[in-house]
């Protein structure tokens, strides 16, 4: 199999089934003793599955550690280099089921079983056979990965990205089933030592360090938490003095010009906090009504991106294509998982979207130039995906929308200062027909 193929970005399920050659397939079957269509179709059930459960994995930060952790420690590189020998039977086809077996255990937790009984269904073939095959698949899946990392430089967040950027064409190649069985959420990962690693035929993968951290690269706005307020400690003896001090100056003062311009009691309010009573009143003045067919509306920031895009697909004179990018939509550092405030935004956006069926758009991620292009393009379109699946799930066909990640190779600022590297962090909503 060739080398770009298996590093090839965006092609898990077919790196992984690249391996899964005649000869491979025929020794399969001779190890299982299952006819090799019945194999075949087997392995190729397996694949995904093995995927599935590896997107479902690594879903929790705990999770994408234990893969990076496994992969690094595993030595499945050479699953891939022999992948005939893997299937050829003998102490290096025993090791690895030994190795494999574990992996599962791993990934599918107690689930294990009843994956494999789906997979025997939809392969034709025992559930004991089935259980082999997937055995013997996760190291090839590991190795793949392994290799991807090591060339690509991505740490235990990049490869949790790799894998989520194709979680829809994993999930559309796993046997049927299975989404349902993996439904409950992430599969809770026991605390166990990463297996020994294994050689098939005395090979031994070359460990290759790496550094490459991952960033977060579709940023618009910087989303800080609140910082700690600084509490002074509390002095000892009289440090109450000039406190109260100052506080009987500011009441004389008060008093002093209380009486040279009194006012009706009438008018006096409660006392409230400036800042907050100017922020709420910017606030109101800033929401609008944006119509919507049928009646509905939404109440959005005037000018932000909901707004705009509600009116563009109103208004029957304005022809597409149309760019919009995307306001207040931030991620968690290192992950696919969008902040509290950002998820109103996706919400508002599935409502006008879901108001006019007939649009069809795609969702576009950027980056900055920090970081390897290869890994910037991964993160930029896992991005774009994971607001695809939340929009999906709110009801907007998944049909209607594309995705893309273009990395850092369109900058709409300068990337020599931080003001703009942050404009370049960004998601854009193309709208391709209407």
């Amino acid at each position: 199999m060739a080398v770009s193929q298996i590093l090839r970005p965006g092609s898990l399920i077919d790196a992984v089934k690249g391996c899964l050659t005649p000869d491979l397939v025929r020794s399969a079957s001779s190890l299982v003793g299952e006819p090799e269509a019945a194999t075949r179709q087997t392995l190729n059930s397996a694949v995904p599955s093995v995927l599935s459960g590896l997107t479902n994995l690594v879903s929790s930060s705990d999770g994408a550690n234990t893969l990076a952790g496994l992969i690094r420690d595993g030595g499945f590189g050479a699953a891939v280099d022999n992948s005939r020998s893997l299937f050829g039977g003998g102490s290096a086809t025993n090791n690895m089921l030994s190795a494999g077996t574990q992996l599962l255990g791993t990934i599918f937790g107690g689930r294990s079983s009843s994956v494999a009984d789906i997979v025997a269904k939809a392969g034709g073939v025992s559930s004991s056979s089935a259980m082999k095959l997937l055995s013997l698949a996760a190291p090839l899946v590991l190795g793949i990965l392994g290799k991807r990392a090591a060339a690509q430089g991505l740490n235990s967040s990049g490869l949790a990205n790799a894998l989520l950027s194709e979680k829809s064409d994993i999930l559309a190649a796993a046997p049927a089933g299975l989404s349902k069985l993996l439904s409950a959420g992430p599969v809770a990962v026991p605390t166990i030592k990463s297996p020994e690693p294994v050689s098939v035929q005395h090979w031994k993968e070359p460990v290759v360090e790496t550094s490459t951290t991952l960033r977060e690269p579709v940023h618009l706005e910087h989303y800080a938490e609140p910082a700690p307020v600084a509490v002074e400690p509390r002095r000892a003896g009289l440090g109450w003095l000039p406190l109260l001090l100052a506080g009987l100056a500011a009441l004389g003062f008060l008093l002093f010009l209380a009486g040279r311009n009194p006012r009706p009691a009438t008018n006096v309010r409660p006392a409230v906090s400036e800042t907050a009573n100017t922020a709420a009143t910017a606030a109101t003045d800033t929401l609008s009504k944006a119509p919507l067919p049928g009646g509905a509306d939404i109440r959005v920031p005037e000018g932000s991106i909901n707004y705009n895009l509600a009116r563009f697909l109103g208004d029957k004179t304005a022809a597409a294509p149309k760019n919009f990018v995307f306001d207040n939509l931030n991620f968690h550092t290192a992950t696919t998982q969008l902040t509290a405030p950002s998820t109103a935004t996706v919400s508002d956006l599935a409502v006008v979207l879901k108001a006019y069926p007939n649009a069809q758009v795609q969702l576009v991620g950027h980056t900055d130039s920090t970081g390897t292009p290869e890994a910037n393009q991964i993160l930029s379109l896992s991005r774009a995906n994971a607001v695809k699946g939340i929009l999906a799930a709110d009801g907007v066909g998944a049909d209607r929308i594309s995705t893309a990640g273009m990395g850092r190779d369109h900058p709409i600022a300068s990337n020599d200062t931080e003001e703009g590297r942050a404009r370049n962090r960004r998601l854009e909503l193309n709208v391709t027909s209407k």
